[in-house]
């Protein structure tokens, strides 16, 4: 399972190496960052699991600029005037909100299952409108388009992770299920997180097929 973990790591870097080169791109810009910050956050995880602390204080706060990145880089795609407006008032609703969950409801040393949810039942639903407004700018099909690709990364990823986030914290704690459920969690972390990562590297991939084909 570890090395499945690894793995995953592994693609994380290769994302960003590739959003490197289409920084002129704003949406792109975003994802680096992105990707930027999951491998900094990944990073200091595995140097706390490895001393044995606790490290879930990290995913709060990850949550919070992950769930505000994803936003406005699907914001980009999207030419409807009152969802752009709603998903930008979204992103202060939610740090707000998964700031007020982590101090009054789930602590610091939990993982952030709550926050967790609701960041992936607004992302699946801003993911599913962005599908909606795709619009073909020239001749491909809508799958040699970067946008559908990196729009069903996080589609694919919160659908996978959602109904096992939202209980985690209370299987963790039945001291029965506690191996099965890290392991599980485990598994399904690894998975998802190979299709996040694969669906984005076919999304660079589109950019450069693009950037190499003569107009």
């Amino acid at each position: 399972m570890i090395k499945l973990q690894y793995f995953y790591y592994l693609l994380m870097f290769a994302c960003f190496v590739n959003s490197l080169f289409y920084l002129n791109i704003k949406r792109i810009k975003i994802l680096a960052l992105l990707l930027l910050i999951s491998i900094i956050t990944e990073t200091i995880v595995e140097v706390y699991m490895s001393k044995g602390l606790n490290y879930y204080k990290f995913y709060h706060i990850f949550n919070i600029l992950e769930y505000s990145l994803i936003t406005l880089s699907l914001i980009e795609g999207i030419n409807l005037k009152p969802v752009k407006k709603l998903m930008l008032y979204s992103i202060p609703v939610f740090i707000n909100g998964a700031l007020l969950i982590s101090l009054t409801v789930q602590g610091w040393e939990q993982m952030p299952s709550m926050s967790n949810s609701i960041e992936g039942l607004l992302i699946i639903t801003w993911c599913i409108i962005a599908l909606w407004c795709i619009e073909p700018n020239d001749d491909r099909s809508i799958f040699r388009q970067p946008s559908f690709w990196f729009i069903m990364a996080f589609f694919i990823y919160f659908i996978c992770t959602l109904p096992f986030n939202g209980i985690f914290n209370y299987l963790i704690t039945v001291k029965a299920h506690y191996n099965k459920t890290k392991a599980l969690f485990s598994l399904i972390n690894s998975v998802s997180n190979y299709l996040l990562y694969i669906f984005l590297l076919i999304g660079f991939s589109l950019y450069r097929w693009k950037k190499s084909t003569p107009q």
